[in-house]
């Protein structure tokens, strides 16, 4: 069987596609990707990690996006829905969650709609909500997202084309590496690592960029829920680098502010790429044994 390039129909007659690594028998973690992504960002976790920690970790394509259909007017509060009959298929009571960078606001609502199924939750790197003017309104992408629509569409749809390209998009994230700290740039100077990135993200473009544009437009909508209506018997992890270029350490700590039983772990030197990558055994034994 190929665990990469799973399916399930749910019961609207969506198709929900799903990758694992790790162990069946492991203690299950619903990994939840980064944007423009798909559930084949697992595969940056290697193997040798998740036998050693006992992991069943399971990546989870969002709509319009990989294997998944395109679900028309959904909102962030459909996603634990999802993955709770995603959990049921695959006969899990109780199951962690983590979202890196734009997988943040997925892992936080199942916090905050499905606590009681959930052992625990994580943010890595993860965005914060649009309602954060301070730390995410000011944004150039935010604002073209949010006022120019079509163009963030056609920027989305040249993205797609590129993307298919490997030797194209290669050069294009290479140039930007520069302007990174030297923790990401590590990361994605490596060969095996980039290759792995291109691939995952190219994979979000698979069904074309109508998925990707839609999910770049809900993060600029409010979240549907409050962070500090999160349960405090739920405990959330937040992981971020102090260096990171992407997502500011700010977002983060408002973030860990406003929910009830939140505990941060700040990684100096750090960037973006790096935490998931350099840190994911600490995170995930922290994110295990709680």
């Amino acid at each position: 069987m190929n665990r990469l390039n799973q399916t399930i129909t749910l019961r609207d007659r969506r198709i929900l596609g799903f990758a694992e690594k790790g162990p069946l028998s492991g203690k299950p973690v619903f990994h939840f990707n980064g944007f423009p992504g798909s559930r084949l960002e697992i595969t940056l976790i290697e193997e040798n990690i998740l036998n050693k920690l006992n992991v069943r970790l399971i990546g989870v394509d969002r709509p319009g996006m990989g294997l998944s259909d395109f679900k028309k007017d959904r909102t962030l509060l459909d996603w634990p829905d999802d993955i709770l009959e995603l959990a049921n298929y695959l006969n899990l009571k109780r199951f962690a969650v983590e979202g890196v960078s734009g997988g943040a606001p997925y892992s936080l609502a199942c916090a905050f709609k499905i606590p009681d199924h959930l052992t625990s939750c994580a943010v890595i790197g993860g965005i914060g909500p649009i309602d954060f003017k301070k730390v995410v309104g000011s944004s150039l992408l935010y604002f073209i997202i949010k006022r120019i629509y079509f163009l963030f569409r056609i920027s989305m749809h040249f993205q797609g084309k590129t993307a298919r390209n490997v030797k194209k998009m290669e050069l294009k994230w290479k140039k930007s590496f520069n302007d990174l700290p030297p923790a990401d740039q590590k990361i994605l100077n490596d060969p095996t690592n980039l290759s792995k990135f291109l691939k995952e993200g190219a994979e979000a473009f698979k069904q074309g960029s109508k998925g990707v544009s839609y999910e770049g437009r809900l993060y600029t909508y409010p979240w549907q829920f409050k962070l500090e209506d999160i349960k405090s018997f739920l405990k959330v992890f937040i992981f971020h680098g102090e260096l990171d270029q992407i997502v500011p350490l700010s977002i983060a700590k408002t973030v860990s502010q406003l929910i009830p039983n939140s505990i941060s772990k700040i990684y100096p030197e750090e960037g973006h790429y790096s935490v998931p990558i350099n840190h994911i055994e600490d995170i995930l034994n922290l994110l295990l044994n709680t």
